[in-house]
């Protein structure tokens, strides 16, 4: 039977923190004027008609764009809303902006845990920015600082089996904290940004079920959702396994080789 407005699954989305510039050939740069992106996309819907009545109704895939607001901007920035430094503190206006890749987490709220739930990490690959007018006016009793605002265009990227798209999203809240680690120190760390296939092949567990031991007497199980999933706040179900009941509280799951773990 359905049911409806359990506590625990009352989510909302919030908020926006951890900007991240990515420049082809640089480290990963932080972002901390970062304050909005409006995610736009331009998908069409279509009805077809035959004698008075509709024959086929149908829809396209949008192509990613959005509007991206900053109280301010790294200094790496400049280069992508052509402005380059052509000597030291000396910028060149108007000339070609260059690609780049962004990043930027949002926040998930639930009725049960208050706002800090969860959150997704979106991904956006080979942006272009125009920046838009800026009005500039004489200090007056209260500081208004000057808002900053690009609109982005996007050039997608393929994952394989998939249309191409500009914007990748993760939402965190159906990984274990290790592959949430792993994650953010490729995304984070020194190097590129990661392709939708590396960030694929990272996450990607298949049909597998890993089930790691610890020394203090606990174990942690790793799967994909449909495979493993919590069942309770204190409980989680694995579906799909090699496994026996060995009573007494104890079961024994298999690879389907010769490698048995016992766990209670």
């Amino acid at each position: 039977m359905l049911t409806w407005d359990p506590p625990d699954e009352r989510y909302y989305e919030h908020g926006l923190d951890r900007g991240v510039l990515f420049i082809p050939g640089k480290d990963p740069i932080p972002w901390n004027g970062l304050t909005g992106f409006e995610e736009g996309s331009a998908g069409t819907s279509s009805m077809l008609y035959r004698d008075g009545v509709v024959y086929l109704a149908d829809a396209e895939a949008s192509d990613f764009s959005g509007k991206m607001d900053a109280l301010f901007y790294p200094d790496a920035f400049h280069e992508c809303i052509g402005l380059p430094e052509a000597t030291d503190g000396l910028y060149v206006d108007n000339q070609k902006p260059k690609r780049f890749g962004l990043s930027y987490r949002s926040l998930i709220g639930s009725g049960a845990t208050d706002d800090l739930f969860g959150y997704q990490i979106h991904i956006v690959y080979n942006c272009m920015a125009t920046i838009a007018p800026r009005s500039r006016q004489t200090l007056g009793k209260d500081t208004q600082p000057v808002m900053f605002s690009f609109d982005i265009v996007c050039t997608p990227v393929k994952l394989p089996g998939y249309r191409p798209t500009a914007h990748y999203i993760i939402d965190t809240r159906a990984m274990s904290p290790s592959r949430v680690t792993d994650l953010e120190e490729l995304l984070y760390g020194p190097g590129d940004l990661p392709t939708p296939e590396e960030l694929f092949d990272l996450m990607h567990f298949g049909d597998a079920i890993t089930v790691t031991l610890h020394e203090d007497g606990y174990y942690t199980v790793e799967g994909a959702s449909e495979n493993v999933y919590s069942t309770g706040p204190y409980s989680f179900q694995m579906d799909n396994i090699n496994g026996a009941d060995l009573g007494g509280g104890y079961y024994s799951l298999s690879d389907g080789g010769n490698t048995d773990v016992i766990i209670e």
